[in-house]
């Protein structure tokens, strides 16, 4: 049995460096508006072991600033666990989450380069040019409509 639990942000981090910023700091993975109020955490766990997590945070889209938008940050899946559909399950836990507890219209993300056919297959639209985050490679913007 799989579980979406609503977690602190201390919960994420541990897989969000091992993930995404394994050649950095372990403070890289503690990101800037991890805290905020309206920040929400998400894991999704079998048998008390984390297979996936997932941070949104209220933030407003470029181009779309009259939307209510959350943007998806620091989503990771435990590597030998990857492409069994636990980032798919996590990520629509979070959503159905923000459907029901907040007015939300968007979710967004910068998608790494390597994960744009998880977020087309998950209904975002991929969005303008290719862009350098340092340390962390090509990215793109990429948009959900719930």
């Amino acid at each position: 049995m799989y579980e979406i639990e609503k977690v602190s942000p201390g919960v994420v981090r541990p897989l969000r460096h091992k993930v995404l910023r394994p050649n950095l700091p372990f403070e890289a993975s503690c990101l800037p508006s991890d805290n905020d109020p309206d920040a929400i955490h998400f894991t999704l766990k079998k048998d008390d072991t984390i297979l996936s997590v997932a941070s949104l945070y209220s933030e407003s889209l470029e181009g779309m600033p009259n939307k209510n938008a959350y943007r998806l940050r620091g989503m990771a899946t435990e590597p030998a666990k990857q492409r069994k559909g636990f980032g798919a399950m996590v990520l629509h836990g979070a959503m159905d989450h923000l459907k029901k507890e907040t007015d939300v219209e968007i979710v967004w993300c910068n998608a790494r380069v390597t994960a744009f056919g998880f977020y087309e297959k998950m209904g975002f639209t991929i969005l303008g040019e290719v862009f350098d985050i340092p340390n962390l490679g090509h990215h793109k913007t990429g948009f959900i409509e719930l």
